[in-house]
């Protein structure tokens, strides 16, 4: 009988690979804060931003590839959110480009509210979805 994980990993790896950004993002974010808070100078916290902000981009693309692989049910208002969110980083991302050291305190905030909504509440999402689409060899028995 196969676990739970390893149904999930059968769907390509997916989801660990989700799971692992989701860590780097963290990680990048805890860079972006140290550097903001102990003062290290605009040039380390740009560079900090700048590699948070292409984690980012680079998620919000595979979570959408993902949800499109196992016919997640998104909602009008996920999609819309997700429409913003991708907007809001593009505009941070060319403040970035600009020297802005603004767009990386928006970063900041926007990074630490997106991970508390997002990183907890859509995985399990995920996973009950991710689950769905996985046949269940002890169900076709029964």
């Amino acid at each position: 009988m196969q676990s739970r994980k390893n149904k999930i990993v059968t769907l390509g790896g997916d989801l660990e690979s989700l799971d692992q950004e989701h860590s780097n993002i963290h990680r990048q974010y805890i860079e972006l804060d140290d550097a903001i808070l102990h003062g290290q100078g605009s040039p380390r916290i740009l560079e900090a931003a700048r590699m948070l902000v292409q984690f980012m981009l680079s998620h919000f693309t595979h979570e959408e590839q993902f949800q499109k692989k196992i016919a997640f049910p998104v909602r009008d208002d996920q999609r819309n959110a997700w429409k913003k969110n991708i907007a809001d980083l593009l505009q941070i991302d060319a403040g970035l480009k600009q020297q802005e050291v603004y767009a990386a305190l928006r970063l900041r905030g926007f990074c630490k509210m997106w991970m508390q909504e997002h990183m907890h509440v859509e995985q399990l999402e995920f996973e009950f979805a991710a689950l769905a689409v996985v046949p269940n060899p002890d169900r076709a028995r029964a």
